[in-house]
């Protein structure tokens, strides 16, 4: 029996490491190319530390933001590069669970989370750990006990935890209308003597504290 093509598909991967090229070969060059050159902003009820002392801990409602990248969680702390710290090398958020997400090129919004979102500036990746999700609206979801994500490529990599799997949701992707329409079946000739039905009207469907630095 044929699957509808509006279920969607469901894999189980039992590699324990899984490298979904491009979000499965549709994400390259899609994620936000320009926000690797924005500054960060980080917000906050309380901070301890300095960016001399090269971290920073972050606590209460804390947020952070690069761009169209936002980030959230309990709480958050943030490293500063050793060569220049006025500059963020890492800064890593933890919660109940924490979130981030993210404006692609295309417009896709990407999100997920995760119990510990570890942002890696220097080297434009996400690391989501614990119960992780990431989120492609529209094209797919992805499910492990750690995610990697590339802001700047759109890669993600996914590992199980010990005896686990990583878990994959597609969609279908949506098949164009043939041009014209389809042609409407022929009608059989009515029997001899017999009065043919008027044809019913179809209805149509209703339309349906804070702190900032540059990388």
């Amino acid at each position: 029996m044929s699957m509808p093509p509006s279920r969607r598909i469901r894999a189980r991967i039992d590699l324990p490491v899984l490298l979904i090229a491009a979000l499965l070969a549709c994400g390259v060059a899609q994620a936000k190319q320009t926000d690797k050159n924005q500054p960060i902003h980080i917000n906050a009820g309380t901070f301890a530390g300095s960016q001399d002392s090269g971290k920073i801990t972050f606590t209460g409602s804390v947020t952070m933001d690069q761009g169209t990248f936002h980030a959230d969680g309990a709480k958050a702390t943030g490293y500063t590069d050793p060569d220049d710290t006025s500059q963020w090398q890492r800064v890593v958020l933890t919660g109940s669970p924490a979130h981030f997400r993210q404006t692609q090129d295309n417009g896709t919004l990407v999100h997920g989370q995760a119990a510990t979102i570890d942002y890696k500036v220097s080297e434009n990746t996400v690391i989501l750990t614990g119960d992780a999700s990431v989120v492609q609206q529209g094209r797919g979801e992805f499910h492990g006990n750690r995610l990697v994500y590339n802001t700047d490529s759109g890669e993600i990599q996914g590992t199980p935890a010990a005896g686990g799997r990583v878990h994959i949701t597609l969609q279908p992707r949506s098949k164009p209308a043939p041009a014209g329409g389809k042609p409407a079946a022929a009608a059989s000739a009515p029997a001899s003597g017999a009065t043919s039905a008027p044809a019913s009207a179809t209805t149509p469907a209703p339309a349906p504290a804070s702190t900032s630095g540059t990388r």
